[in-house]
C-alpha cells in the first residue's frame, strides 16, 4: 500500500509538472493579425540619435506622448514627442553633476504623469525622481536593505529596447533583479528573488517574493544567452504582472506578486526551447545564444486588452558581423494573447526592414520602428515607426 501511495503521488508531480511546461496548443485560435494601418515620422536633429533603449508613450490633457530618452552617444537629455502632430514637443536637458545631476543613466519611465519621470541610474546605486525641467525631487539610495544590511541592488529599468518598465504598487516601486546573474547551481538560483522593491515612502529597499523559477535542465553557469534573461509588463487594470523569459515556451504570470501560474507561449514557427548551458570553451558558443531562437518583449496593450510576446527567428551572422552585436536581419514574429493568456493570433515580419526592439504600445496600434540599419529605407535622420491594428483575418477572407 505505501508503494501505492509512492507510486500515485509521483504521477500527480509529474503531472503537475507535464501541465505546466506543455504548450496546451489547443487554446490557439490564431484568428487576429496585425495589419499596418499608417507611419508616423518623428523629426531628428544633430543632437538626436536615432537608436533609443528607453522609450514609453503615456497621454496627457487628452493628447498622446512618446517619452524618447536621448542617452546614446553620449547625449544626455530626455525628447517628448508629440504623436498625433508628429512634431517635438519638449526638450528636458539633464545635468551629469551638481545637486540635479543624474549620471549614467540606465533608463527612464514616466511617473504617474508628465511632471515627474522616474530615472534608474547605474554605478551610483541610485533612483530618482526628476519633475519635467530635470530638476531632482528626491534621490532613494538603493544599497540598503530594510533590515539596515548594505548590498549592491541592481536598479536598471526604465528600458524599452528589453523591455523592464518599473511598476507601482501600494506606494513601492518593483524593478527587475538581474544582478546575481552569475555562476550557480540550480538550488542557488531559484532562492534569487526576480525583482527588487523600493518604499516611496520610507526609502527602504527590499524584494519580491517571487523567484527565478527552477525550468533548468542542468546548473546555469553562462550569464550571457542562457535564455533565463526575462522581459515583463505590469497591467495596472488587473493588477497582473506578466514575465517571458527568452529561452522558455510559456510566459509567467502572478496577480499577488507570490503566486505564479503559467500559460502557453510557444511561437508556432518555432521548435520548443528552454534555457540551457553553453560551454564557454566552444568558440560557437556566442554565436549559438545570440543568433538561436528565443523570446523577447512582452507587452500589455491597455487599449485593446490583449498581450504581445515577440518571438526571434534562427540567424546566421554574415562574415562582416559580429556576434557580440545585435542581429540586424533578424525574422521575427509577434503572438497576440488575449487578457486571459490564450493565443488569438499570430503575425510573421521580415527582417530586413524592422527594429521591433524601438516598439511601443500606443492609442491606434502597436507602434515599431523602422529604423532598422538592414532596411533598404533606413534613414537615421528621422524616426519612423509603423502602427499595427488588430484584424479579424477570419473576416478579411470572406
Amino acid at each position: 500500500m505505501k508503494k501505492l501511495h509512492i507510486l500515485i503521488f509521483v504521477i500527480l508531480i509529474g503531472g503537475f509538472i507535464s501541465c505546466q511546461n506543455s504548450s496546451k496548443e489547443s487554446n490557439a485560435t490564431y484568428d487576429i493579425g496585425l495589419v499596418e494601418t499608417k507611419r508616423i515620422i518623428l523629426p531628428v536633429d544633430e543632437n538626436t540619435y536615432y537608436l533609443s533603449k528607453s522609450i514609453f508613450q503615456f497621454e496627457e490633457d487628452d493628447k498622446e506622448y512618446l517619452q524618447f530618452g536621448n542617452f546614446e552617444k553620449r547625449q544626455h537629455e530626455i525628447l517628448i514627442y508629440d504623436i498625433e502632430n508628429q512634431n517635438l514637443h519638449k526638450r528636458i536637458p539633464l545635468e551629469k553633476e551638481g545637486p540635479n545631476g543624474v549620471p549614467a543613466i540606465y533608463g527612464c519611465i514616466p511617473y504617474f504623469d508628465s511632471k515627474t519621470i522616474l530615472v534608474s541610474q547605474h554605478n551610483v546605486c541610485r533612483i530618482s525622481i526628476i519633475d519635467d525641467e530635470g530638476n531632482i525631487l528626491r534621490n532613494y539610495n538603493i544599497r540598503q536593505s530594510e533590515d539596515g544590511n548594505k548590498f549592491l541592488v541592481d536598479g536598471r529599468f526604465g528600458i524599452s529596447f528589453f523591455y523592464t518598465p518599473s511598476f507601482t504598487r501600494d506606494s513601492i516601486v518593483y524593478f527587475k533583479n538581474g544582478f546575481f546573474i552569475q555562476r550557480m547551481n540550480r538550488n542557488v538560483w531559484k532562492t534569487i528573488p526576480m525583482f527588487n522593491s523600493l518604499n516611496l515612502k520610507n526609502g527602504c529597499v527590499g524584494t519580491s517574493s517571487i523567484h527565478y523559477p527552477d525550468i533548468f535542465e542542468d546548473d546555469v553557469k553562462v550569464p550571457a544567452g542562457g535564455g533565463y534573461v526575462f522581459t515583463y509588463d505590469y497591467n495596472y487594470k488587473q493588477e497582473r504582472l506578466a514575465c517571458s523569459l527568452t529561452g522558455y515556451d510559456s510566459i509567467m504570470v502572478t496577480d499577488d506578486l507570490k503566486q505564479v501560474r503559467w500559460y502557453n507561449g510557444k511561437s508556432r514557427y518555432l521548435e520548443s526551447i528552454r534555457p540551457r548551458v553553453y560551454d564557454v570553451n566552444d568558440s560557437n558558443w556566442l554565436n549559438e545564444s545570440k543568433g538561436g531562437i528565443k523570446y523577447h518583449n512582452i507587452m500589455y496593450d491597455k487599449y485593446r486588452d490583449v498581450y504581445y510576446r515577440i518571438a526571434e527567428f534562427p540567424y546566421e551572422f554574415n562574415a562582416n558581423e559580429s556576434a557580440f552585436d545585435d542581429p540586424k536581419g533578424r525574422e521575427f514574429s509577434i503572438i497576440i494573447f488575449d487578457k486571459d493568456f490564450n493565443i488569438i493570433g499570430e503575425t510573421k515580419f521580415p527582417g530586413n526592414k524592422y527594429l521591433y526592439k524601438m516598439s511601443f504600445v500606443g492609442r491606434d496600434g502597436l507602434y515599431i520602428s523602422e529604423n532598422n540599419e538592414a532596411n533598404p529605407e533606413f534613414d537615421e535622420d528621422k524616426l519612423v515607426f509603423a502602427c499595427f491594428k488588430l484584424e479579424n483575418l477570419n473576416k478579411k477572407e470572406q
